[in-house]
């Protein structure tokens, strides 16, 4: 099918989130319905988010949601006015220990996936920091470089998604988004920047192992990211039909909840050997599956489900800071430094998935 795109409307741009559970916000601000990334394991359009709408999409011209995901866009132009409306009168504000009253952008969508979208995410952000709030941005578009001027705030941390720094494997799981080593690149000017940063390893496919995740942390540590959280693909919904369509034969090998859940230890191990190796595991944040209760040790998952980040929101201190170095000197640096700490990591709690 064509793109479909439009515009849409809603009651209330602001609303409460269940993600607290992985200690990402209280709150989330979606700017858009659909996503034109088209990223094969999206599990957005399974959710009731889309599922419930189907009618109304269908008289939009989009007949088969969930399938058709990466093909429809429809843009709610004046939330920022709506949120300054509602933010004005607003006398509560929730703020959980693992969400922290954060508000995210986006959960359902890429708030910065092209320019129309970039700029009503602009002006939601310009909002939310008018009335003091914590923002949270979560990408796959470098486009937010743009908005640097309004991000170099100790009540803004941006992420982007780097599952793998493979760009040819990226364009058949991730067609339409940014390439991998572009959003990297992204990361490193916004270091330079001053910007308050993190990145979801996430999700993450089953042909990745120990030394992919030690390769990647290390790349990663040089932009010094606050908290590095991490997920491997769950391919046991629509999801998984669109990663075969799109010619991912590894995905047959995590298409049942056996197979998914021996990879999500598999990988869990792996990634937290990695960031032990690096020196970075006191930055690891575990998202979870309450799925796979049964499968590792209920201590394991009660620790990561409605976690606090490690994040420091109160004392961010972030400057402008230039890369002096070439990036494989950066890298070798940061290697020396884990191999001659001047100190012991803090670490978290050793929780072995069994």
């Amino acid at each position: 099918m064509d793109t479909i795109r439009g515009t849409e409307t809603i009651a209330s741009p602001l609303q409460e989130s269940a993600l607290r559970k992985k200690g990402l916000c209280d709150y989330v601000i979606n700017v858009a319905s659909g996503c034109l990334h088209g990223c094969t394991f999206c599990y957005v359009p399974s959710t009731p988010v889309i599922r419930t709408r189907q009618a109304q999409l269908a008289l939009k011209g989009v007949d088969n949601p969930q399938m058709d995901w990466g093909k429809y866009l429809f843009v709610r132009e004046g939330i920022a006015e709506q949120l300054e409306e509602k933010l004005s009168r607003k006398k509560t504000w929730k703020t959980t220990e693992s969400g922290q009253g954060v508000v995210m952008l986006c959960s359902g969508t890429d708030p910065y996936q092209n320019h129309q979208t970039a700029k009503i995410t602009r002006e939601v952000v310009q909002v939310l920091l008018k009335y003091d709030k914590r923002i949270r941005i979560l990408t796959r578009s470098p486009l937010w470089l743009n908005d640097i001027d309004i991000l170099r705030s100790p009540n803004v941390t941006v992420g982007m998604s780097l599952p793998m720094l493979d760009d040819e494997l990226s364009r058949k799981i991730e067609p339409a988004a940014p390439l991998p080593s572009d959003r990297y690149k992204a990361m490193l000017k916004g270091y330079e920047a001053g910007i308050k940063l993190y990145v979801a390893i996430a999700p993450t496919p089953p042909t990745m192992h120990l030394q992919d995740f030690q390769s990647l942390l290390q790349k990663i540590m040089v932009f010094e990211p606050e908290v590095i959280f991490w997920e491997p693909i769950n391919a046991r919904g629509t999801n998984g039909k669109r990663m075969l369509e799109a010619g991912l034969d590894f995905v047959r090998s995590v298409t049942n909840r056996d197979s998914w859940a021996e990879n999500f230890i598999h990988q869990w191990n792996d990634i937290e050997q990695a960031a032990t190796n690096i020196g970075c595991k006191e930055l690891l944040h575990i998202w979870v599956d309450p799925e796979l209760r049964g499968f590792v040790n209920d201590e394991a998952l009660d620790y990561w489900l409605f976690r606090q980040t490690v994040e420091d929101w109160d004392n961010y201190t972030r400057k402008p800071k230039k890369l002096e170095t070439t990036l494989s000197q950066a890298i070798a640096e940061h290697s020396k430094a884990v191999n001659n700490p001047n100190k012991s990591p803090k670490g978290t709690a050793k929780l072995i998935a069994s």
